[in-house]
């Protein structure tokens, strides 16, 4: 019975054994996990011997004929060992601190961090109660350990994002425009984000907020060239919604609304943000039918300067924040509700940035983040730029980002200047998600 032999003897003997059995499973345990080693007290766990439920289960085999052999089983505090092994975990080296991974052939840079380990408590109570139950096992138990991931490191700092920021644009062979704004606290960083650059089919942001402020509900027709305008950057579907928000069709009521348009992000503070004519435009309006339309300085905005074009154009910092409007706009807050109070709702604005989410262009900002990550945002490119610019959305915090890269080139092709966005964009995400180098596991 119980690993003891009790063969002839009457119950006061048998329960004697027990008894001294009982005394033996009092040794303490020494637990080791990692580096750091406790001792565990079955005392301490109220550990007793069921002495009375062995002697009858002994009994009732006996009384068959069988052998009068039980396993043996020991009672204990579930709650207190549970107690015991939170607090032996709470000992365990916290995490370690983040670190900078940077890529030595890419511009690419992520925050990284060692993940925490934790003791396998399921593993540790399955262990710990079979050598309770072992008096001539071996006292020390090896807990095995898993990553915490209760224990993932804090969001790193705007603050520390910058000079990585600045270390990647250095790379670059041209001009780095970078803002970036933080939905929760409203703090910003930014390189260059007063630059002005080409405004490219980023502008379709504004096209789509001009139509939303003026048209009280969009036509099934109206909608189909909003969609086609943000998800397959459509030029002529956007002058047919511009023409279509001030009433009218056609290239000259075009023309009218980004004059509107234009206004507007005046009003808004957007001071270097236009667009003066309609997409491919330019031959119908100037050239056959003599329309004087204005162009921009050679040299607007802030230094460094890039040869943007003079018709449509933005920086960093302001396409970002009317990005930060709209995000205001969907919680009943900011600026834009109360400029286009008569048709804007908060849930018209998150209809914008449902569209915006849906944008399949992963070839630059997408590309340096999680494929699950909420994205809503818009890309843009001409000759010698490319831009993407729009929310993310993440477990450690939403953000706004616009990134533009400029370079005197024919062409910037997709392939050169995709994945430098998306590796801005994969530093900002890893700041606020720093990323576990493994997932590790110690036995």
């Amino acid at each position: 019975m119980a690993g003891l032999d009790v063969g002839g003897m009457d119950e006061a003997a048998a329960a004697a054994q027990l008894a001294e059995l009982e005394q033996q499973l009092m040794l303490p345990l020494e637990l080791e996990a990692g580096t750091v080693i406790t001792t565990l007290r079955p005392l301490d766990i109220g550990l007793t011997l069921p002495i009375d439920s062995l002697l009858a289960e002994a009994r009732q085999a006996s009384e068959t004929g069988a052998a009068a052999r039980v396993a043996l089983q020991v009672d204990y505090d579930t709650h207190a060992l549970q107690a015991r092994l939170d607090s032996f975990a709470a000992q365990l080296a916290s995490t370690t601190p983040l670190s900078l991974l940077a890529e030595t052939d890419t511009f690419s840079r992520s925050f990284v961090y060692t993940p925490a380990l934790t003791i396998n408590m399921e593993q540790a109570v399955q262990v710990i109660e079979r050598r309770l139950a072992s008096p001539l096992a071996a006292r020390r138990v090896t807990l095995e350990l898993v990553s915490d991931p209760d224990r993932a490191p804090e969001p790193v700092p705007l603050a520390q994002i910058q000079p990585q920021i600045e270390a990647m644009a250095a790379l670059w062979d041209g001009i780095v425009g970078v803002y970036v704004y933080d939905l929760a606290t409203g703090e910003t960083i930014s390189y260059n984000a007063d630059t002005v650059f080409s405004g490219a089919s980023v502008m379709k942001v504004p096209i789509l907020l001009q139509a939303y402020a003026n048209l009280p509900e969009l036509t099934e027709k109206q909608r189909f060239w909003a969609r086609t305008m943000i998800l397959e950057s459509d030029n002529l579907n956007a002058n047919a919604l511009l023409a279509a928000s001030v009433g009218g069709a056609g290239t000259e009521d075009a023309l009218v609304a980004v004059q509107q348009m234009t206004a507007s992000l005046q009003q808004l503070g957007l001071q270097h943000t236009y667009q003066n004519l309609p997409y491919e435009a330019y031959e119908y309006l100037v050239l056959l039918n003599g329309y004087e339309i204005p162009s921009g300085p050679p040299q607007e905005g802030t230094p460094p300067y890039t040869e943007a074009d003079p018709l449509v154009r933005t920086t960093p910092a302001e396409i970002g924040s009317l990005f930060v409007m709209l995000d205001q706009c969907s919680t009943g807050e900011g600026p834009l509700l109360e400029l286009f109070s008569e048709n804007l709702t908060e849930q018209r604005c998150q209809e914008m940035l449902d569209l915006l989410a849906e944008n399949p262009d992963d070839i630059r900002m997408r590309s340096g983040l999680p494929t699950a990550a909420r994205v809503e945002h818009k890309a843009g490119w001409v000759e010698d730029m490319q831009a993407d610019v729009g929310i993310v959305r993440s477990p450690g915090g939403d953000f706004v980002l616009a990134v533009y890269l400029y370079q005197e080139t024919d062409w910037l092709r997709d392939h050169i200047a995709g994945p430098v966005l998306g590796d801005f964009a994969r530093l900002v995400y890893s700041a606020y998600n720093p990323i576990p180098l493994v997932e590790t596991t110690q036995e």
